[in-house]
This record gives structure tokens, C-alpha cells and sequence, in this order.
């Protein structure tokens, strides 16, 4: 959902996580843990290619919530359907900037690893440059 933060004055994402209500308690805390611990490191993450993570909280036993930076676009995956083809410098633009987050990722210390690589994980922004437009 897109929301707009009222003390920060900015548009934010809020994602709404349902947990499996047939999942026992001792689970769904474990779960909660592991997620808590993701997202105290995802709020210290500090990268213009990585979307930053402003909170996140409880909402009831089954649900928590985490507020994002609000990113306009549609994700690679979209964009690969949409666009069947691409250039190689559109190609290569693309993969630097995703390699350039993920050096970032590994020069913490201790190095974080994301499990969940897919297109479907990044948004592609259309910038104008140079009266042209840019993919990036």
C-alpha cells in the first residue's frame, strides 16, 4: 500500500505480512524472530540502489507490518515481459547497478547474503537524461 508518513512528510510503502494462522504459536514466534532480526539489519542498510526500510512492527499475532521507501515503477520482471528485448547498454546498466548493490552488500561486515535474487525483486525507474530517456 502506498501511505504518506505525516512526521516525515514523505510517501512511504506499507507491506502488510500475514502469517499462516494454522502455523503453531512456537512457529509463528520463530518466524517473527528471524523476520525482526532481518529487518533491524535491513533498516541499517544505507545504499541509493537498496530501498531503505523505515520500520516495521506488529500488528496482531498473525500479522506485522514494514514501512519502506515508496519506489514508483515496476519491477524487472514486468519490464522483461513488457519489453521481450533490450539493448546490450540497457543490459549492462541494468547488471552494474545490481552487481554495484550487492558489492555494497558484501563489503558489511559481517557480509550480508540475499536469498531471494529474481527480477521480480527490482524496480526499474524511466529518467530522463540528456533528452533521452534512460532504463535504470
Amino acid at each position: 500500500f502506498q501511505a504518506f508518513d505525516l512526521t516525515e512528510q514523505r510517501y512511504v510503502a506499507v507491506k502488510i505480512h500475514q502469517l499462516n494462522k494454522n502455523w503453531r504459536d512456537e512457529k509463528k514466534e520463530n518466524y517473527h524472530k528471524h523476520a525482526c532480526r532481518e529487518y533491524r539489519i535491513h533498516k541499517e542498510l544505507d545504499h541509493p540502489r537498496i530501498v531503505k526500510l523505515y520500520d516495521y512492527f506488529s500488528l496482531d499475532t498473525d500479522s506485522f507490518c514494514t514501512v519502506l521507501e515508496y519506489c514508483e515503477g515496476n519491477d524487472l520482471d514486468f519490464y522483461l515481459k513488457q519489453h521481450k528485448l533490450m539493448t546490450e547498454k540497457e543490459a549492462r546498466s541494468i547488471i552494474m547497478q545490481i552487481v554495484n548493490a550487492l558489492k555494497y552488500l558484501n563489503e558489511i561486515k559481517p557480509p550480508i547474503i540475499h536469498y531471494d535474487l529474481k527480477p521480480g525483486k527490482f524496480i526499474v525507474k524511466i529518467v530522463l537524461h540528456h533528452g533521452g530517456k534512460n532504463r535504470i
